[in-house]
């Protein structure tokens, strides 16, 4: 079957479209025309003529017959699907998208069953019960207020409409865009696996993220899978882990969640990453895009900060975590007992540059040694965000943190992995521009953030984990 028609469609329909603001069947249409869809929309209602200054069809079978429709949503009641359905097949449509829920999730498996043998060999359904596709290539979005912004690299398959809304939205705050998600709901017919074997092919997809509830055809997706990792990294959050988690699974989509350790250790097996919730998910994405080009080596791991107790605190969770924060070489030490002052400092890992690391030059000079030190694999550089707006006064500049990027990229070593740590007291209203221009800077020359230390080792390790799959693998084809 061709994806591209429903990742990138050149027609769509929407069945049930509405003139009424407070409908779904609205707030689609809505939602179409606003980001500027690049093909044809044709809504189908008998009950208008006309919705959104679109002329709107009685039946989709009285849509002119030289469309070739590629994308019908269908947005009415679960009973009258079946009916739609059969009137997609006759028009010729390829792809029949169910928003309408009332199916499996509520115990109503007979409706699923009835609408596959009407199906069958004649149309592919995605859904029940999902918001279908987003598509910046196609500007093809879901809702007026979720606008396409930035065409990305990274495609997402849920079983869920409301975290695939979340999941781009965080990745527009935090610096990642998508270039597709796919809702698939309760997946009666296109697969978890299709959609996956798709993005491998997909020359504009460079990272698979994906939340799953159940995977029917396990072992065709782990076989995938399995194809997919050496060149292309999968991350995916899975839920229904606890026994009210399956259960709410089922409540939801009408999953039959298995066991998870089980689908757990065949997804790391076949090099996939596996999360547990959406920060993670969010954040392990993050660290794929920024650190492409220089996945960690090792464990052994510096921390540059400018206050005690912080990296005290950082090294606790380094330790207990797996990563050495190992001892500097002798040479490193000495070189920095030159450039830092001899009182209000520590010249060992964690290396505290006290009030002297809020100089850009020897911050600079600080990186570019750590950097050099063989001992060393891993840099987590802390910084105080909330201090900027006073740092722009004493060094009589508008942005310190642009002259803090310009240090940083100079110093940096090529293949050592920088994390920025940017612990949340930024938050006071002063100093939010000064972060996210911050953050946004950093991610410009490959350096991902993170509120916490806790969520940049977990980052870390599973970037590991991923690297030493690579090892025994083909390389990663990233671009």
């Amino acid at each position: 079957m061709d994806f591209e028609a429903l990742i990138n469609p050149k027609v769509c329909a929407l069945i049930g479209a509405s003139n009424n603001p407070a409908t779904e069947g609205y707030r689609f249409l809505e939602g179409w025309l606003a980001n500027e869809y690049s093909g044809k929309i044709y809504p189908v209602n008998p009950k208008y003529e006309e919705i959104l200054d679109l002329q709107t069809y009685p039946d989709i079978r009285e849509i002119p017959e030289e469309e070739k429709i590629d994308y019908a949503l269908i947005a009415v009641p679960a009973e009258k699907v079946p009916s739609e359905i059969q009137k997609c097949i006759e028009r010729g449509v390829k792809f029949a998208i169910i928003f309408s829920s009332g199916f499996s999730e509520v115990g109503n498996r007979e409706l699923e069953d009835q609408i596959l043998k009407i199906a069958k060999g004649k149309i592919r359904i995605l859904g029940p019960n999902c918001i279908g596709v987003y598509s910046t290539e196609a500007k093809l979005g879901y809702f007026n207020d979720q606008p396409i912004l930035f065409k990305g690299n990274v495609s997402f398959v849920s079983q869920s409409g409301g975290l695939t809304r979340f999941f781009i939205w965080t990745g527009y705050s935090r610096g990642f865009y998508v270039r597709a998600t796919v809702s698939i709901g309760n997946t009666i017919d296109v697969s978890t696996s299709e959609l996956f074997e798709y993005f491998a092919q997909d020359p504009k997809t460079q990272i698979i993220a994906a939340y799953l509830e159940s995977v029917k055809e396990g072992r065709d997706f782990f076989t995938i899978l399995k194809t997919i990792t050496p060149y292309k990294p999968v991350a995916i959050m899975k839920c229904g882990r606890t026994a009210k988690g399956k259960v709410a699974a089922q409540s939801h989509t009408g999953a039959i969640a298995g066991s998870y350790e089980v689908f757990a250790a065949m997804v790391k097996q076949a090099g996939g990453i596996v999360v547990e919730n959406m920060e993670e998910l969010t954040d392990v994405v993050l660290g794929l895009k920024t650190l492409k080009d220089c996945l960690p080596s090792g464990t052994n791991t510096a921390i540059i900060n400018t206050g005690g107790g912080i990296a005290v605190e950082i090294t606790d969770i380094c330790e207990s975590n797996g990563f050495s924060v190992a001892d500097l070489e002798e040479s490193t030490q000495l070189a920095l007992a030159e450039i830092l002052p001899p009182v209000n400092v520590i010249i060992k890992n964690p290396t505290d540059l006290g009030a002297s690391g809020f100089d850009p030059e020897v911050l600079g000079k600080v990186i570019s040694l750590l950097s050099q030190d063989l001992h060393i694999q891993i840099i987590l550089l802390v910084h105080e965000v909330d201090r900027f707006h006073q740092l722009n006064k004493r060094f009589q500049v508008p942005d310190i943190g642009k002259i803090y990027v310009k240090a940083i990229q100079k110093a940096r070593y090529p293949t050592k992995p920088i994390i920025a740590i940017l612990p949340r007291a930024w938050e006071q209203l002063k100093s939010f521009t000064s972060y996210q221009n911050y953050v946004n800077e950093l991610l410009e020359i490959g350096i991902p953030s993170y509120p916490t230390a806790s969520r940049a080792i977990f980052v870390l390790k599973k970037l590991i984990q991923y690297k030493k799959f690579l090892k025994t693998h083909k390389s990663c084809n990233f671009e």
